[in-house]
């Protein structure tokens, strides 16, 4: 650790590394509800949010726990705390570019699945006064194309929220950066401006980036799997890997008005396809995603594959075993070979069908159209300690720096997540420093539609 700084081209107290929703999130809460002003964001790309917060790359939903069969309770409860902030956000904005208000439901198309969402609606209908139990008839009438041509004869029922935001989380980074602005005129924005490198001096950090040297005090990165990859850098994280998981969509015509998703299966991290209007035309049906690992930090961008092989999941021995170990453990090795095969032209669409049926069983091969560029990646935290893979977002802390990727539930979360942080940012900052709570439940953190905690 060096004691003594160079020239900088800026300083600041607090640096936010990336303007996806997570980083203006984090600006947001810091520049409404502290006094922690002087705050730099600084962002690779030429506006917020292009990457994986861009609603072509993802699933445009703000998750809450109750359809998100894969959750336990306790977990379910603590990202519908975080929701309900994203929610009271949206609804305080009232555009229908940001989100629209629609069902959601997570159906159950076998004996075992049904078992599955009976048992789920017992154990959490205290907790989500808005969910509700349906089967086929009362299914039938909210969203038609799901039961027609089902067969009758098997069990089929469907766990039912109203309280399914369609979000389109580029323009919600927009809407939490106007925020900030507005509450706080001295925040800047870098953007075009690539941190290359980062060090710890005796007062702060400096950041090496395409545009100079910055110094800051406290640092938060929020910049998906880049995260990790810097925390590497300083020493944080040494026993975390990623696995880069791309996912596709396929567009359909209009086939839905809710969201529908498929039961999780047990032990599979990843998320059963699911079929929604998007939220750039809400004419449109859009199902997926599907799911593939691949080796660059970022989707499309081939010049990645270096940093990406830093993180040593795929280049040391420790790491291949790991990954081999959790596909076996985990049941996955057809699930990734089918999921590799769904990008192919004419077979893929064709296997994909058999997925998508079983949310519309009347859909056609000829109304599947794979979306060519869109599709984003989801960070998927390795253990390597473990050997295992750990399920929800990651955060690590340490000496006055925060390190956050954001694997599902993603950008769901951002706000729960910035009130976290910047409660820790302003500790890092020391005397003089504070944050309103008050202020901030105040604004996001009541409760709505009759929920008990």
């Amino acid at each position: 650790m060096k004691t003594e700084a160079t020239e900088y081209t800026d300083t600041c107290e607090v640096a936010i590394v990336g303007a996806g929703d997570t980083g203006t999130a984090a600006a947001k809460v810091l520049s409404r509800d502290s006094n922690a002003k002087d705050i730099i964001i600084i962002e690779k790309y030429s506006r917020v949010a292009t990457v994986n917060s861009h609603p072509l790359n993802n699933a445009q939903t703000s998750h809450e726990g109750d359809t998100e069969t894969n959750y336990p309770v306790w977990h379910a409860l603590e990202v519908r705390e975080s929701a309900v902030y994203l929610r009271n956000f949206v609804d305080s904005i009232n555009d229908p570019t940001l989100s629209q208000k629609r069902l959601r439901m997570v159906i159950g198309v076998n004996k075992k699945e049904v078992a599955t969402l009976e048992d789920r609606y017992e154990k959490i209908k205290k907790h989500y006064l808005h969910l509700k139990l349906m089967y086929s008839d009362d299914i039938a009438k909210i969203e038609p194309n799901v039961t027609k041509g089902r067969n009758p004869k098997k069990p089929f029922c469907a766990l039912v929220t109203t309280e399914g935001y369609i979000i389109n989380y580029q323009r919600l980074a927009e809407e939490l950066l106007k925020d900030a602005r507005i509450c706080n005129p001295k925040l800047r924005c870098m953007f075009n401006t690539e941190v290359l490198d980062v060090e710890k001096i005796d007062s702060g950090y400096v950041l090496k980036t395409s545009k100079g040297n910055i110094f800051a005090k406290v640092v938060e990165f929020a910049a998906g799997p880049y995260s990790l990859y810097f925390a590497h850098k300083l020493g944080y994280g040494r026993k975390y890997s990623i696995l880069q998981v791309a996912g596709s969509f396929y567009s359909a015509g209009n086939w839905l008005k809710s969201k529908v998703y498929r039961t999780q299966v047990i032990g599979r991290p990843f998320a059963e396809i699911h079929g929604d209007p998007d939220i750039l035309n809400m004419d449109d049906t859009r199902f997926g995603p599907t799911t593939k690992p691949i080796f660059y930090m970022e989707r499309y961008h081939p010049e990645t594959f270096h940093q990406y092989m830093e993180m040593k999941l795929v280049t040391t021995l420790r790491g291949i075993v790991t990954i081999l170990w959790i596909l076996l453990k985990r049941k996955l090795v057809w699930y990734v070979f089918k999921n590799f095969l769904f990008d192919l032209p004419v077979i893929g669409p064709a296997l994909f069908l058999l997925e998508a049926k079983k949310i519309v069983p009347t859909l056609r091969y000829r109304d599947l159209k794979l979306r060519k560029g869109a599709g984003g990646v989801r960070p998927q935290i390795v253990n390597l300690e473990t050997m295992d893979l750990e399920m929800g977002d990651s955060s690590i802390v340490g000496n006055n720096i925060i390190f956050n990727t954001t694997p599902s539930p993603g950008a769901s979360v951002c706000l729960g997540n910035a009130h976290r942080d910047a409660k820790k940012i302003v500790e890092f900052l020391g005397p003089g420093y504070w944050f309103d709570e008050e202020k901030f439940q105040k604004e996001l953190g009541s409760i709505t539609q009759g929920e008990e905690a």
